[in-house]
């Protein structure tokens, strides 16, 4: 058996400790794998960017429910153990939540006084040497073309303060096989998810910057990068000013009522 192949199923011993992905997922992975890959008929281009050694802070577009799983997909056939911050709301469903953290995935509490626990736990992955893979807009991309959003600080601080690597990536096609409010996939022909995954690069703050003005101008480049590679794929060009969430009615992520919002269908 190929070293690489036992890379990417994690046997043997195969991988340095930080990419380790764990038991559990390294049992979850043996049905799950098989399926994402009928599923999804994933396109994966660019892989070879994500650095084999050290800490690595990947980025990704966030268009819906299978995003998590086909970038976790790309992450564990490639080496890498995919560890995700998730949302608060997952650690709490039976089962899932204790899977979640036995896997080592990181909780994100939203507001109040623990809400930066879920940085300090990043940090510390970081300084492990591990993977972490961030949805820098925080939440489903309400772009009504699909473009990404503006996106939450977390990621470009994340980046300046450890000096780990950003890798920018972008998906397409998850959308339509899993639309918004599906309770499941909605495989068909024709429906597919590509991801692109960009060059490594670090960041640091410039002279006479304040951190906060470092992190928005990081993270304002950062959805620069992923709009051009989801362009790239789209065959499209990104909008020149990404559209800013914070101005929506409709914001699930910090607990807003829905205000009709209707979801766009993926072309």
């Amino acid at each position: 058996m190929s070293t690489s192949l036992l890379r990417s199923w994690d046997v043997l011993g195969a991988r340095p400790a930080p990419r380790r992905a764990g038991a559990v997922i390294g049992l979850v992975q043996l049905p799950v794998r098989p399926l994402l890959s009928v599923l999804t008929r994933p396109t994966w281009i660019g892989t070879e960017n994500l650095p084999a050694t050290g800490a690595v802070l990947a980025c990704g577009n966030h268009l819906g429910p299978v995003d998590a799983f086909a970038y976790g997909h790309l992450l564990q056939a490639s080496g890498f153990a995919p560890r995700f911050l998730a949302k608060e709301a997952m650690f709490r469903v039976p089962v899932l939540g204790a899977a979640l953290r036995s896997a080592r995935q990181i909780e994100v509490r939203r507001g109040g006084p623990r809400g930066r626990d879920a940085l300090d736990d990043a940090r510390e992955a970081l300084g492990r040497g591990e993977l972490l893979m961030m949805f820098p807009e925080g939440t489903y991309t309400r772009d009504e073309q699909l473009w990404p959003m503006q996106a939450r600080l977390g990621a470009a601080r994340l980046a300046v303060d450890t000096g780990a690597p950003l890798v920018p990536m972008a998906s397409w096609g998850g959308r339509k096989l899993w639309p918004v409010g599906s309770p499941v996939p909605r495989p068909g022909p024709g429906r597919r998810v590509v991801i692109r995954v960009g060059e490594p690069y670090t960041v640091a703050r410039q002279e006479g910057e304040t951190p906060q003005q470092a992190a928005e101008r990081v993270s304002t480049d950062l959805m620069t990068r992923i709009s051009a590679l989801l362009g790239r794929t789209r065959g499209e060009r990104p909008p020149e000013v990404l559209h800013d969430p914070r101005d929506d009615d409709h914001r699930p992520e910090v607990g807003r009522p829905q205000a009709g919002f209707r979801p766009v269908r993926q072309r």
